[in-house]
């Protein structure tokens, strides 16, 4: 049309400059003339493809967002352009079979059928280390040297007990041989021989106090042994050369060879929970079994000590140190209705979480959606298989239930479009 008009326009142009000039038309101007033509019918073409595009880019945009402009408490419908525009993905729902708390904080530590404590009996100072951590040791081998004034006193009590019962069990003899020839009463006798059964309690005892203890051959005076009580390794080292020690003092931690404990710090609202023959998954996927579970609460961490036995069978099962902090997931057994789903599919709300069931629609359509929020109650994590323990907050107005399928990509768009109930 614009053509047409523009071709009415100037021809009429043109016969008026003819009779103006009462001549023939120009080279020049013809020239002028159907480049003039040509540029008008490409922006003809131009503006007609223009006006064609913006129309299709209208039409899209309304369907993709025409599931926004009509939000309702059952959700909202999606076909399968819509579906593809905003990237919804879906995965299944399954049933539960433990809840997983993971990222639980916990310790390696020597098992207590299988490991021993070294005490220093006797306070002093230390003279001599003989072993380190690490080093493999026998049962009686001696583990360090200590001096002591308590171990000095010790002796000399025992030297003069051993003195007094020789004395006194001489005495005996001596008043027992005059009793037979009838020189000494039978009372004198009696008080001798009491006399000689304290002297030899009294050497018992001071025999008793020095039994632990094994005296250094040529050693310093009031110097003696610390013996190790097993057979096996030695796992931590309390003393250095010159230390003083006091009475009872831990000095070593010796273990049999074999896979260690775990104490694991569990929340304390998971207490009623807890039990032993629960598995506890350590991070290169060893697991362990829940031995004892603590009576008393951890003041500073306000959590319960459970304590769980790695099985000896297992590959890799003696892989870590003594003292080791690792983070563990503790398998707790999920009740009816928890459901385990995709982490990804949870959005936080609130002080709680959301995501969203995908289900077919009542429709002839192939591929078209209906989604819906549920609310639901994070029950725990598992972050190596990157699922979590769900639990449907309204089971009876939002239904969750195995093998329904939920929004895992797309969900932030999601929470714009459905309002929550």
């Amino acid at each position: 049309m614009l053509a047409t008009l523009f071709y009415v326009v100037w021809g009429g142009k043109n016969m008026s400059f003819s009779t103006l000039k009462a001549a023939g038309t120009s080279s020049r101007t013809k020239t002028l003339a159907l480049s003039a033509i040509g540029v008008t019918a490409l922006a003809t073409a131009g503006y007609g493809w223009w006006a064609w595009t913006t129309q299709q880019t209208t039409v899209a945009d309304k369907d993709a967002s025409e599931a926004v402009a009509q939000p309702n408490a059952g959700g909202v419908r999606l076909n399968a352009s819509q579906l593809r525009a905003q990237g919804v993905e879906t995965a299944l729902v399954k049933d539960a079979a433990v809840i997983p708390l993971d990222g639980l904080p916990a310790q390696t530590v020597a098992p207590l059928s299988t490991s021993a404590q070294v005490v220093a009996p006797y306070g002093g100072v230390v003279t001599r280390v003989l072993v380190d951590e690490g080093a493999a040791v026998r049962q009686g081998q001696a583990l360090a040297r200590i001096q002591s004034k308590d171990v000095l006193t010790l002796q000399a009590d025992l030297a003069r007990a051993r003195t007094e019962a020789a004395v006194a069990a001489a005495q005996a003899r001596r008043d027992a041989a005059l009793l037979a020839e009838g020189i000494i009463p039978a009372t004198r006798n009696e008080q001798t021989q009491a006399r000689a059964a304290a002297a030899q309690s009294t050497l018992q005892e001071a025999n008793g106090a020095l039994a632990r203890l094994r005296p250094v051959s040529g050693g310093q005076a009031g110097e003696y042994e610390l013996l190790a009580p097993l057979s096996g390794r030695v796992m931590r080292r309390h003393l250095s050369l010159g230390q003083a020690v006091a009475p009872l003092d831990i000095a070593f931690i010796v273990a049999q060879p074999g896979p260690l404990d775990v104490s694991v710090a569990v929340p304390l609202r998971w207490r009623s929970d807890l039990h032993p023959g629960l598995e506890v998954r350590l991070p290169d996927g060893t697991t362990a079994r829940v031995t004892a579970v603590g009576g008393d609460t951890d003041l500073s961490s306000q959590s319960l000590r459970v304590r769980a036995r790695v099985d000896a069978d297992q590959a890799g099962a003696d892989r870590y140190a003594a003292g080791q902090q690792i983070s563990v997931a503790l398998l707790l057994p999920a009740s009816q209705g928890t459901l385990s789903v995709p982490t990804s599919a949870l959005l936080p709300a609130g002080s709680g979480h959301v995501l969203y069931v995908a289900e077919p629609t009542s429709q002839d359509k192939q591929g078209d959606l209906r989604v819906r929020a549920v609310p639901v109650q994070l029950l725990g994590q598992d972050e190596s298989e990157a699922s979590s323990a769900v639990r449907a907050v309204s089971p009876d107005t939002a239904p969750l239930a195995a093998g329904m399928q939920v929004v895992v990509r797309g969900t932030a768009l999601l929470k714009s479009m459905i309002p929550l109930q």
